[in-house]
């Protein structure tokens, strides 16, 4: 079921033009919805207000109302504007709206629902027994007709309605199942719920070295990025400043500039650990202010597949000059042609089967397929990029990026042969197909 209409209530938002991850709220709010599947947005306003909030993005394909009072009502998400929560929270609405048969549905969580440190969920109380809150909801034309049929010169109007009524039988409730959901009422909420918001950007398929560091420090930098008007594209771009950075220390900072050996293979490592790091700022800048575009996953896709050949060649040579071992070059050589080997098993995927430039979107065996496929799929994760970018850093950090060589050698190799025998598992299964 995709609902495709939605009704904002801007009665209470008595400060509109505060930001949370560098939009307004109202913005966070359309934009949240629009990119759910919502074309039809109508924005309550209290009488006072003299000038209608400006939207300053355009989509043909929706149509947004400002207005004091709704005329026409369609089954519709409700959202108090005066909040911000997870927008996983519409996967919860819409799947219990799937099977709640036309009733009304109400998203409630507690404190603790997608908690950080002292910074908790907080929404608005129907239940101060026990403490139960909501702030969104999913409600059919007849329900959000009557609704506005009450006097709304008080703003919290709806929520007094649904504590009376979502006891009832024509209600259902819907636990927020540990999502964040913070009301807003100054700057020191909102700041509260940019950390929430933030926070919860970090993404299940992260690797060990992402979830436990990287995140931990791009974080704090994409929540002042948010607030510039830098988009995703040029963090992408400027992020592989970093690897041409890395590289000019590896290969230039002996003879160039004098360092040792050591000196410039710990530049080498630490500016790649960066690049590996603010490599996340475009992904968590493209979400959080809702900036997604398809050339901006393949733009991200193809830069880290050149800074990652950077690398390759850099650590390379910088093995061969410190050790004046020939066969460096050699490996060097290989770890390139494994690279684009996998480079490209994963562009044909992207673009016949997934149709996205995400390389996260990366998948072709399940469990159901065998041990080999397994045993593929689950050793391609050692070859995740915070995982050896970290161990280069490490490697420079005692001075034994020579290591690294053998390192980016037989890793990028295995990830050429492993991808490129995915890819022709996926060529025969789709000519059996065909042949089906």
């Amino acid at each position: 079921m995709t609902i495709e209409s939605a009704v904002i209530s801007a009665l209470s938002l008595e400060e509109p033009e505060i930001f949370v991850g560098g939009l307004t709220i109202l913005e966070r709010h359309i934009l949240g919805l629009y990119y759910n599947g919502v074309k039809k947005i109508t924005v309550v306003l209290p009488d006072k207000v003299e000038k209608t909030p400006v939207f300053r993005r355009k989509f043909d394909d929706l149509t947004l109302i400002f207005t004091n009072k709704p005329v026409d009502f369609f089954d519709s998400y409700y959202i108090k504007s005066n909040t911000v929560f997870h927008k996983a929270l519409f996967d919860e609405l819409e799947r219990a709206a799937d099977a709640g048969e036309g009733k009304n549905i109400l998203v409630t969580g507690k404190a603790m629902h997608g908690s950080l440190w002292l910074t908790q969920s907080e929404g608005f109380s129907i239940d101060g027994y026990i403490d139960l809150w909501t702030g969104l909801a999913f409600l059919n034309a007849e329900t959000l007709k009557s609704m506005f049929e009450l006097e709304t010169s008080d703003s919290d109007f709806d929520i007094r309605f649904f504590e009376d009524n979502y006891s009832s039988p024509d209600f259902l409730t819907v636990s927020g199942n540990n999502r964040f959901f913070h009301r807003i009422s100054g700057k020191a909420d909102a700041k509260s719920a940019e950390s929430l918001l933030f926070h919860s950007l970090r993404k299940p398929q992260d690797g060990l070295v992402a979830r436990i560091f990287n995140r931990t420090m791009s974080l704090p930098v994409s929540k002042i990025l948010s607030k510039t008007n830098l988009t995703p594209n040029q963090l992408s771009v400027i992020n592989a400043f970093f690897a041409v950075i890395a590289g000019f220390f590896l290969v230039f900072g002996h003879s160039m500039l004098g360092l040792s050996f050591y000196i410039s293979g710990l530049l080498g490592g630490l500016f790649m650990q960066m690049c590996s790091i603010y490599d996340g700022c475009d992904g968590e800048i493209a979400r959080v202010k809702f900036q997604y575009s398809h050339l901006g996953d393949w733009l991200d896709t193809i830069i880290d597949d050149i800074t990652n050949c950077i690398f390759f060649a850099s650590v390379a040579a910088w093995a061969w000059f410190s050790t004046g071992q020939e066969r460096f070059i050699y490996m060097g050589v290989a770890a390139f042609i494994g690279q684009w080997l996998a480079n490209y098993s994963m562009y044909y995927y992207l673009i016949k089967i997934a149709k996205t430039g995400n390389n996260q979107d990366y998948k072709v065996t399940n469990s159901s397929e065998g041990p080999v496929a397994v045993f593929f799929e689950k050793i391609k994760y050692l070859t995740k990029r915070d995982f050896h970018l970290f161990a280069f850093f490490l490697l420079g950090v005692f001075g034994r990026l020579d290591i690294g060589a053998y390192f980016i050698c037989a890793f990028a190799v295995s990830a050429g042969l492993i991808l490129i025998s995915q890819h022709i598992m996926l060529l025969i299964k789709g000519s059996r197909a065909v042949k089906a």
